[in-house]
């Protein structure tokens, strides 16, 4: 599942970023990265997010940041088969160059607090209280309407909401996101073999060394170099973060269920990984996650 390279920059030289509703089905189900920052609020449906080594559900109210060249992809819980059919927009997205933003930034010392928003936004971040997101998709609605000054005068407005905003959750971890800007290549290959593969119990070192050309000692003395982590470490994150996925949308499974669809082969690591990834055990996770 190679990251696929969109690119999201106006033609224009009139505008500093663009902004629009979505209504495009396909572009959910793209594992794709871009050179622009990004806003995402989620107007309708749910499902599951993909966003650098992290998996998670999302909803009708969501908003989200991803910052330039994290990787993502959605892919939407279709209920019929006309849920994309009745006109209404899915998202509205925003996308913007942050070297254009930092120019401003540079200029102006009011705008010096913005910085810590934008270094939090490498990690991509998301935020689920529905009230104050609709601040921000009303501010959205407004810049998509106007043209002009008005047009950035919003935008930092809508800046400065996000800044005041500590009501949100890190998604990437560290360790990936600081290999995102790193030459394609190796790393690259790990994290499609991972993500594509990581609910085999059966995946070993000597395998993942094998797959780029590596030996084991040499392999791992590399991952841990540049993520700062284990692979296994690295490995159980995002196996973690699928079983919480259908922890929350599927009811129908038990706990024993998810561990051993989620790649881990006996309950005792399952709720041990559990447990030190979410900071709770799977039952408690679940139980706190019922509304």
């Amino acid at each position: 599942m190679k990251s696929i390279l969109l690119n999201k920059t106006s033609t224009s030289h009139q505008q500093s970023f663009i902004i629009h509703p979505k209504i495009y089905p396909q572009a959910y189900s793209l594992w794709h990265h871009h050179k622009e920052y990004e806003i995402l609020y989620i107007v309708k449906h749910s499902g599951t997010v993909y966003v650098g080594d992290k998996i998670f559900p999302y909803e009708s109210g969501t908003l989200m940041l991803f910052c330039a060249n994290l990787p993502h992809m959605f892919v939407p819980k279709l209920n019929s088969e006309n849920d994309f059919d009745d006109g209404v927009e899915d998202a509205y997205v925003l996308h913007f160059s942050i070297e254009v933003i930092n120019k401003i930034i540079g200029y102006i010392p009011e705008f010096q607090p913005l910085n810590q928003l934008f270094n939090d936004w490498k990690r991509g971040m998301i935020f689920r209280n529905v009230n104050k997101n609709k601040e921000i998709l009303a501010i959205m609605k407004e810049i998509a309407e106007e043209n002009d000054f008005s047009r950035m005068t919003h935008f930092f407005e809508l800046l400065n909401l996000l800044k005041n905003n500590k009501d949100f959750e890190f998604i990437a971890n560290p360790g990936f996101v600081n290999s995102v800007n790193l030459p394609k290549g190796r790393l690259e290959k790990v994290y499609e073999y991972s993500i594509n593969n990581f609910n085999d119990s059966t995946i070993c070192l000597e395998n993942i060394a094998e797959s780029v050309n590596m030996n084991k000692a040499a392999f791992c003395r590399y991952f841990k170099k540049i993520t700062n982590k284990t692979y296994f470490e690295f490995l159980n994150e995002i196996r973690i973060g699928y079983a919480c996925k259908i922890l929350i949308e599927e009811e129908n499974k038990n706990i024993t269920d998810v561990a051993f669809l989620s790649g881990f082969n006996n309950m005792s690591n399952f709720n041990r990984q559990f447990k030190i990834i979410m900071g709770q055990s799977p039952s408690a996770y679940l139980k706190s996650r019922k509304f």
